[in-house]
């Protein structure tokens, strides 16, 4: 018996360890781009499952997994935005109110999908506003790679300004109550959220996109010509909001309401089933299904575990604003990694404890992982909203990690300054 289980220790470390050397490949590939996306993703589940971290049975079961079903839906209810000429048309609306000028454009971005985000997922989000801000940019003359960043990074931040905008929220309230301790209420989050959005506007107003790429983007099917149809403008209206009514009431799940979304755009005759078909981005469909057995992986195989631990004593000892801004910095950290979902249920239990110790409240370091868990702007698997606009912005990851580190420190300092003024 105790040979078996230190069998299964050693299993489980030898785990761990690969793990963590397909997360280290998977990165240099990422960044040297010496292999095409479609190659990675469809590897990374086969090396997993090859060394035994995950069933083999199951490794190519995230292909399927909700976040993509629901964007191939809403890929194709944004390219009949395109077709019959609705996206053009509410791009214009906005560009006459706000003026063609790049920062215009990033203030409106801005408000609508941060507004948007605080009631409805951060990925349905930018997939929804994904088309209207394309041809916003092609309309004013603006490269679509200074403003796609921008539209995930907003939804991002639009997402922790109320409970229901990004799942580790409600997962966090569950933790909360799990443990003894008071849950945060629905508002609770915006006087975090809405100084962490308005922040981001200006940084990427003033800064941020000075830091993208300013390049033509080769459009998949560039041959394709709006039509302007306005009775069909119209049905794909009524579908898309009954699309977003869906999401906001949960009527039907959210990659439920996506597809139905996607058939009723098809079978209305809005596009054609070749253009809903030809709309799919292979090659982020492939990237999102290798990219979420290995951040599972990196959970179950216990690696992500191993190295939160080993930071935790080094912060227990720490003042209490110190401490806070290591709770703050540290879910950052694995939150680039891992889904946020995964990342809250790892550090919050930990973050609860050292604030205990510390004798201070633990609600401030609950605050900080779950508003934090939004905080992936520098790699772009960390958050969904990222990989969504990750092949049509035509970014590499260095353009992540250029334009999301002074982000990435921004979001860091505010948080912790915020949530120590309301909590400790």
């Amino acid at each position: 018996r105790v040979s078996r289980g230190l069998g299964d220790v050693y299993k489980r470390q030898t785990q761990a360890i690969i793990t963590c050397v397909i997360l280290v490949i998977t990165m240099v590939l990422l960044i040297s781009q010496k292999v095409p996306l479609v190659i990675l993703g469809a590897a990374i589940p086969a090396a997993l499952a090859a060394t035994g971290v995950i069933n083999a049975g199951s490794a190519y079961t995230e292909f399927g997994n909700t976040t993509i079903v629901f964007f191939m839906g809403l890929v194709v209810v944004g390219e009949a935005f395109f077709k019959t000429g609705l996206a053009d048309f509410i791009g214009g609306k906005i560009i006459g109110l706000l003026g063609k000028t790049e920062k215009g454009l990033l203030l409106g971005t801005g408000l609508v999908a941060g507004g948007l985000s605080a009631f409805l997922n951060d990925t349905g989000s930018t997939a929804c506003l994904m088309p209207i801000v394309s041809s916003m940019a092609s309309k004013a003359g603006v490269k679509k790679s200074k403003l796609l960043m921008a539209l995930a990074f907003f939804a991002s931040l639009g997402g922790t300004i109320t409970l229901v905008g990004t799942t580790p929220h409600i997962v966090a309230n569950g933790i909360l109550k799990d443990m003894g301790l008071r849950e945060f209420g629905f508002f609770e989050y915006t006087k975090i959220g809405l100084p962490l959005l308005v922040c981001g506007i200006l940084y990427m107003c003033f800064c941020g996109t000075k830091l993208l790429p300013d390049k033509d983007i080769e459009i998949k099917g560039g041959d394709r010509v709006a039509e302007y149809d306005t009775k069909k403008m119209v049905l794909v209206a009524v579908i898309f909001i009954g699309v977003l009514v869906a999401m906001a009431t949960s009527i039907v799940p959210m990659h439920i309401a996506g597809v139905i979304g996607a058939i009723l755009v098809v079978v209305t005759g809005c596009i054609s089933l070749d253009e809903a078909i030809k709309a799919f981005p292979t090659s982020t469909i492939f990237i999102v299904g290798g990219i979420f057995p290995l951040s599972k992986a990196l959970v179950s195989s216990g690696a992500a575990e191993y190295l939160v631990n080993a930071i935790s004593p080094v912060l227990s000892n720490l003042p209490p604003i110190i401490l806070l801004g290591a709770i703050t910095f540290l879910m950052l950290l694995t939150t680039q990694f891992l889904m946020n979902s995964s990342a809250t249920v790892l550090v919050l239990p930990i973050a609860i404890m050292l604030c205990q110790a510390a004798g201070i409240n633990p609600l401030a370091g609950a605050m900080s992982v779950s508003v934090c868990a939004s905080g992936a702007f520098v790699t772009p698997f960390g958050t969904a909203p990222n990989l969504l606009v990750w092949e049509a912005g035509g970014y590499s990851v260095k353009d992540y990690l250029k334009c999301g580190f002074p982000m990435l420190i921004i979001f860091g300092v505010v948080t912790t300054a915020l949530c120590a003024v309301f909590y400790l």
